[in-house]
């Protein structure tokens, strides 16, 4: 036996080995046996239920998973997208049938496929690299790969009778095609490619809804996902002849129509577009369509806009070059990242901006309504008013004095910083509140800006003035014109929306979407007052007594009694030797008596040649003929004044082969003047304008007595308007026998000067054509 070390033998009692029974030692060495052999047991038993437990508990649905994907061949079905209409079910999105193209590799190599055969036959049928095909169907080991996605019907056609003719040639025989699939797929199309991008969005490549309509509405248009379900055998291949299958129908998705109006967006869009052009509009121009009633959206678009089937190509060309032309690689994706997220951006919804003028129909019903201030309410304008130590400029050097229209009319910002102080911070906060600015409007639309406002705690007399003008509440595009047209719908602020009714996968209508009265900000009575004081600033003339001052006359439209207000404002405060940049808008509504629909539209960073930025010259005369183009495509009829009558354009008469007395009777009674003095003989035989032409009233035609069809009549040339004043402009025209088309604001006065004419300088046209000639007003000055 083993010693005890030293110093715990005395611890220990002595033994006496040679009187111990050999029995007790044998006992308990088999008790300790046992015991070992019990611990074994229960080790080994605990090792087992543990593993149990982490396979049947802990693992148990990632295991019955992996089993299930041995076991089993699952293939989805892919739903078709709901279709996307506009108001009047013209398809605006649409999904088709398209094919996705996967490999089997370990398939080809059970089969002894000719994989560089295929290789080089899908290349060419998908116009992809041979060799990249060639590397995916090397990995022997592998059950998929992806060669390409949502190919057409005519390619996926020619793929089939490829392998078919190929299988059935004398090589395919020995080394048939095998492996080679096509799974049904969905592809999304746009019909009109760019129309209403930023409000449609577009899908990604899994089908899934990025930006826009398609993303907000992206569960209720996707639909469910169906699937078909076969067995495998122990080697992972599918069983033969649809063993064991069992098929899950795909639910298709939902139709959405929308309040849109196609005509009506492609309108918009077309004026806006050619703002940009014309005014070198640095960051994008936004545009609204509102139905002032129900809120109901008919158009909206943000110019330059991109292709919804291309949406990742850069739209803007010379952007494209630039980014292109980015040597590091890095830098290249992030500048082409970046730009393809600001032509993606819809501004009218998410991006601020400062109304500027256009705020001061809010102020000046407001003040109205609260009874701050009523319509005799005066002031006198020296130009600036100083408030707190801060001095706030008029954009016109002084108006003198003013009473409540003429504020309105002259957008007067001393006389709303007055306006401003006479109600007070609280209750111009209050109707802040209740004109949406201190929430978002809740458009049914991705990516809604939020109002920057000052909060009544803070406040002061100098937040107050700035305020009352437009200048320091910054706010989307959709909010302002939301709470604008409160201001002449009777007073309510209505919830704006872009879906009409929602569709099921047949066509039937499961949603209507009524329309949404939040509250009642105004009475009907200011409602009413304001209406009528924002169309006079539009249509009163110089006959009415008082010639219009302010930059709002710059949206009549003839036969609609328009109404609207003008605004300007600084983007943010130029630092020296920075250029000053402005946000250029106009806000109009039509009819006047019975407003149907209103435009909001704003120009960020307009760079005019001729240096103006003023949104009553810039913004407004888009306003004006996207009220004229939608009101005519509503079927909302026009009625004119007389004056206006007598300037309506309508077609010219037929009156060849008739006799000259009775030629220019009959224009006469049409409404034209006539010029008989080529006319010499008895019968007419040419006349210019040409009949059917499309002219105004009270243009001359001219008449001849020869027969001038082949040579045409009589040529003059065309002097340089540019600048000249209106009335100036009209009498040169008439003097050369050139008839005049009007556009922008019109009316006699040397304020009113000419901006464009459409037939150049020196051109020889000729006499009776008819020169389109553009004014604007010198003193609109917002």
């Amino acid at each position: 036996m083993k010693k005890q070390p030293e110093h715990n033998r005395k611890n220990v009692p002595p033994q006496d080995t040679a009187k111990a029974p050999k029995s007790a030692v044998s006992r308990s060495m088999r008790t300790r046996a046992i015991v070992l052999a019990a611990l074994f047991v229960l080790v080994g038993f605990g090792a087992v239920v543990y593993n149990l437990y982490q396979l049947q508990i802990v693992q148990h649905d990632e295991l019955a998973a992996r089993a299930e994907n041995q076991q089993l061949a699952d293939e989805t079905i892919t739903p078709n997208r709901g279709v996307i209409y506009d108001s009047d079910m013209k398809v605006l999105a649409r999904s088709n049938k398209v094919w996705t193209v996967v490999a089997s590799p370990r398939d080809m190599a059970k089969s002894g496929t000719n994989i560089n055969d295929v290789a080089v036959k899908l290349a060419e049928l998908l116009e992809l690299d041979a060799q990249s095909i060639l590397e995916k169907l090397q990995k022997s080991e592998s059950n998929y790969q992806l060669i390409k996605r949502q190919i057409e019907k005519p390619v996926a056609d020619a793929i089939t009778a490829w392998i078919t003719e190929y299988n059935a040639s004398d090589k395919g025989k020995d080394t048939p095609v095998a492996g080679i699939s096509l799974v049904q797929d969905a592809k999304r199309y746009y019909p009109y490619q760019t129309l209403a991008s930023t409000i449609i969005g577009f899908v990604n490549a899994d089908g899934d809804g990025v930006l826009g309509i398609e993303s907000y509405y992206n569960d209720t248009l996707k639909g469910t996902a169906g699937r078909v379900v076969g067995m495998k055998n122990a080697w992972g291949y599918d069983l033969p002849n649809g063993t064991y299958e069992a098929a899950y129908d795909a639910e298709d998705g939902n139709g959405l129509v929308l309040t849109l109006n196609a005509s009506i967006q492609s309108t918009l869009e077309k004026y806006l577009q050619n703002a940009v052009d014309q005014y070198h509009v640095e960051n994008r121009a936004v545009g609204i369509v509102m139905d002032v009633n129900t809120g109901a959206i008919l158009a909206m678009a943000t110019m330059p806009d991109y292709n919804l089937q291309d949406p990742y190509t850069i739209a803007d060309e010379a952007l494209a070059a630039q980014i292109a032309a980015i040597a590091d690689e890095n830098e290249r994706a992030d500048a082409k990242y970046t730009a393809q997220w600001a032509q993606w951006r819809n501004k009218a919804v998410a991006d601020l901006y400062y109304p500027g003028s256009v705020f001061k129909v809010i102020t000046a019903s407001a003040a109205l309504d609260s009874g701050a201030a009523n319509l005799n309410t005066s002031y006198t304008c020296k130009g600036s008013i100083t408030v707190a130590g801060r001095t706030m400029r008029c954009a016109h050097t002084n108006h003198g004095t003013l009473d409540f229209f003429g504020g309105l009319d002259g957008s007067c910002n001393p006389y709303y910083v007055t306006l401003g102080q006479m109600m007070g911070a609280e209750t111009f906060c209050n109707y802040m509140q209740a004109f949406g600015f201190y929430e978002k409007t809740g458009v049914d639309m991705d990516d809604e800006g939020t109002t920057q406002y000052v909060p009544l705690e803070r406040m002061g007399p100098v937040e107050l003035a700035s305020s009352a003008f437009g200048q320091t509440t910054s706010t989307t595009p959709i909010q302002m014109i939301t709470a604008a047209c409160a201001v002449i719908n009777g007073g309510y602020l209505v919830q704006p929306h872009v879906v009409k009714q929602v569709l099921d996968a047949d066509g039937n209508i499961i949603e209507n979407v009524e329309p949404e009265v939040k509250r009642q900000v105004l009475s009907a009575e200011t409602s009413a007052t304001m209406r009528e004081l924002l169309t006079r600033s539009v249509n009163m003339t110089a006959a009415d007594g008082k010639t219009l001052i302010g930059g709002n006359k710059t949206g009549y439209v003839a036969g609609y009694k328009a109404g609207g207000k003008s605004g300007t404002s600084q983007r943010k405060q130029a630092l020296k030797d920075e250029e000053q940049t402005y946000y250029s808008s106009y806000w109009g509504f039509a009819p006047g008596d019975d407003p149907q629909i209103a435009v909001l539209v704003m120009l960020d960073t307009p760079h005019d040649e001729q240096g103006t930025y003023y949104g009553g010259r810039l913004a407004a005369p888009v306003v004006q003929s996207v009220l004229d183009e939608a009101l005519q495509t509503l079927g909302v009829p026009k009625e004119y004044t007389e004056a206006e009558l007598a300037k309506v354009e309508t077609a010219v008469p037929n009156v060849a082969g008739s006799s000259v007395n009775a030629a220019a009777g009959k224009l006469r009674e049409s409404g034209f003047n006539v010029d008989i003095e080529r006319a010499t003989g008895d019968t007419v035989l040419y006349q210019y304008p040409a009949a059917g032409t499309i002219v105004p009233r009270q243009s001359t035609i001219i008449l001849y007595s020869e027969d001038r069809s082949e040579s045409g009549g009589d040529l003059v040339t065309v002097p340089n308007l540019t600048d000249m004043s209106y009335d100036a402009a009209c009498a040169t025209l008439k003097s050369l026998g050139l008839n005049v088309s009007e556009k922008g604001v019109t009316g006699g006065g040397k304020t009113i000067v000419v901006t464009e004419q459409d037939i150049a300088a020196d051109t020889q046209v000729e006499i009776g054509s008819v020169i389109e000639v553009t004014f604007h007003d010198t003193t609109v000055l917002d």
